[in-house]
């Protein structure tokens, strides 16, 4: 499943206003100096999983801040170092309580419950695509089983 395919991602894409990502990674920057990937990374583990940014949503969100002078970079052991600059900092206070408001919304819109289910998905997804490359057509055939069957009593299960 493509990142972009997510449900998750669908749901922050249609939560999130225009503008809120970016003062997201922002946010994130406010702790410390960081590559991408280390951004993506801890916006996924303070959204307790529900959240995964994808690449291609964490790069160009980074370049536009770069270009507006809200981010600054660097090279550090063949990688790219953001850290949020002054202006960045002034843009992030303008904007945090719009942005301490969604995220609340957005965790509360999804309950504990979907939350804990949604988790448990990704962390069942994360299986799959790690295992499915190494997993031999026997093991391919009984883990298509498994979620088939999971897949139907979840429907019995809604449809109540």
């Amino acid at each position: 499943m493509k990142d972009q395919e997510h449900p998750i991602h669908f749901l922050a894409k249609a939560f999130f206003a225009k503008g809120d990502f970016k003062i997201i990674v922002l946010s994130v920057l406010q702790e410390r100096p960081m590559h991408g990937y280390e951004i993506a990374k801890t916006i996924q583990e303070q959204s307790k999983g529900l959240y995964r940014p994808s690449p291609g949503s964490v790069y160009p969100a980074l370049k536009m801040l770069l270009g507006k002078g809200y981010v600054a970079v660097s090279s550090e052991e063949r990688r790219r170092v953001y850290r949020i600059t002054p202006a960045g900092r002034r843009l992030l206070q303008s904007r945090r309580a719009e942005v301490e408001k969604a995220m609340k919304s957005y965790r509360d819109s999804l309950g504990p419950e979907r939350s804990a289910l949604m988790v448990e998905a990704h962390k069942t997804m994360k299986i799959i695509a790690i295992a499915s490359k190494d997993v031999t057509p026997e093991q391919a055939r009984g883990m298509i089983r498994i979620c088939s069957d999971a897949r139907e009593k979840m429907l019995r299960i809604i449809s109540k």
